[in-house]
């Protein structure tokens, strides 16, 4: 890791956001927690997005896959 030790570098960059829009002093604001609050919850987001993106790829390929699959069932019942 560079630049940052034992922390996300995503979360000093949030931390750093914050306070640039916090001039005039933190008023009581823990920052590192809500930095880090503020990243875990983009990142869940984010991991929502990509299963709903998988989910509904396996459901194209699914309904794509069931034709077929009557096709030669009906065909091995005709034979």
């Amino acid at each position: 890791m560079t630049g940052v030790q034992g922390r996300d570098r995503l979360v000093a960059v949030v931390e750093r956001a914050i306070e640039q829009q916090l001039p005039g002093g933190r008023f009581g604001v823990d920052i590192p927690s809500l930095a880090h609050e503020v990243v875990r919850q983009v990142r869940r987001q984010l991991a929502i997005e990509r299963l709903q993106e998988t989910a509904a790829k396996v459901s194209e390929t699914l309904d794509g896959i069931a034709p077929a699959r009557r096709e030669e069932a009906s065909r091995e019942d005709g034979a």
